[in-house]
Formats: C-alpha cells, structure tokens, sequence
C-alpha cells in the first residue's frame, strides 16, 4: 500500500477519530433536502468544516445509501500549479477514519490522455479533495476513489474524459468555493450570479468567481452533454460565522441530476 497520508486534518477538520465522526454525524444531522431525480453530481466546498461544513453535508445528504460503485472527486490546485489533470500514484488516501481505496486501473488508464498526468506533489497537501473525504467515508462507505486535481485546461477536454470515465455507478463531486475576500455585499451579488449561471449550465466561469472554475467548468460541459441540470441545495458565506464582513467567502452546493 502506498498511502497519502491526511494533511490537513486538525485544521480544516478534526483530526482525532471520534471527535471527526462527531462532527460528520452532526452536520449530516440536518432535514434531507428533495431532489427531482437521484444526483449523478454534487459541487460541494471545500473550506474548514466551521464555515462550509454544513452547506456540503447537505449535498452529501442527498445521496441515497449504498448506490454507487465510484467516486470521481475533481478540485483546483492551491498547493502547486497544475496544467492539465494532475493523478496521483498512491493506492490509498487516508483520514483519521481510515483510509480510501483508489481506482488505480483507471489512473494507470487516465494518465497520459485528455491531459492526465501523474503528479503526487499537487496532491500531498490540497484540501479541496481532503475534506471531501470523511462525508465520503460516511455517505458512501466501501466507494473506490478517482481523485483529480485539475488545473488550466479547456472545459471541453475535460467533458470528453468525463464522459469517456463515468459509469452508470459512478458519482461525480466536484470540490469548489464560490467568490473570496469582497465585502459580504460584494460577495452575495458576485456568487447570486455566478449561481444563476451554474444553474444554467454555463461553463466559462472565471476564478474569481470560483476558486475551482476549472473542474467547474469540465464538470458543467459533461453535465450539459448529459442532459442533466444543475439544482441549487445550500448557499451560505463565511460572515454568517467570523463576524468579518469585510473579506468575505462564498459558499453554495448543488446536485446534478
């Protein structure tokens, strides 16, 4: 086993085991929002569990038990710059619940095409895809993992590997925050239209307007080839927890079904 060990855990999340699945139980504790038809996609953010936490546990919450095979987890790059897919070449990540088996065949298979590339070091400390992993633990226990950090690349390369790696079992979650440091008025009138082009599909949003526009964006152009539509679950800013509502973070979840 070849196992990336937690980075990030006692920071963004609790990092002792029990208190961790405390928190995760707590946040999933809240009603179960409705959707349409089951999500094949979640977009989820990704900040310290005390911010964001609760606006992607709501996402998580709308999973049923037990239904998928996979998960295909995309985030952007914060630690190192990335062109392309960047892949890992571990076997496992693990988090103070334990560890999650990667897919390492389609890895093997990814890497070299649709701009895939093995790079470990763009994934020894990202936590866009880290603090995803205890609500998968919990939601989707036994899921193997294709993580992908994804940088610049063209949404519709993206789409085209997303549509040639998605299977029937398979659950995409893409890992973005909304705008970052404007005032919280600022904030709410940038992320209320960077929503309103998530639900419409658009997949030419910029960095300011999410951090992770380039998964993003790939993960809108799949969508929209798969006939899905794009629902809004939760939608929150990190004022309504530090009191600063002068350097201000979006935060929003939705589902793809």
């Amino acid at each position: 086993m070849r196992i990336r060990p937690a980075a990030v855990a006692g920071y963004f999340y609790p990092g002792e085991a029990n208190e961790l699945a405390r928190e995760v139980d707590r946040l999933l504790s809240q009603p179960k929002p409705a959707l349409p038809a089951p999500a094949r996609g979640l977009i989820v953010p990704h900040a310290g569990y005390v911010y964001s936490g609760a606006i992607a546990a709501s996402a998580y919450l709308t999973l049923p038990e037990q239904r998928f095979r996979r998960v295909i987890l995309m985030g952007p790059a914060h630690t190192k710059a990335v062109r392309g897919v960047a892949l890992p070449d571990w076997t496992h990540f693990q988090t103070p619940l334990g560890a999650v088996a990667l897919d390492t065949d389609a890895i093997a298979a990814m890497n070299g095409h649709y701009e895939c590339h093995i790079d470990n070091l763009a994934h020894a400390r990202e936590h866009a895809l880290e603090v995803q992993l205890p609500f998968i633990q919990v939601r989707l226990s036994g899921c193997l993992l294709l993580p992908m950090v994804v940088g610049a690349i063209r949404s519709e390369t993206l789409a085209e590997c997303l549509t040639a790696m998605m299977q029937p079992d398979d659950l995409l979650i893409v890992s973005t925050d909304m705008s970052h440091f404007l005032t919280e008025a600022e904030a709410e009138q940038r992320d209320q239209d960077t929503i309103a082009r998530i639900l419409s599909l658009s997949d030419d949003l910029l960095g300011e307007e999410a951090c992770g526009a380039y998964p993003l964006n790939g993960a809108l152009c799949w969508a929209k080839r798969a006939g899905l539509r794009t629902h809004l679950v939760a939608r929150g800013n990190s004022a309504q927890v530090s009191g600063d509502h002068d350097r201000v973070v979006g935060y929003a979840a939705f589902a793809l079904c």
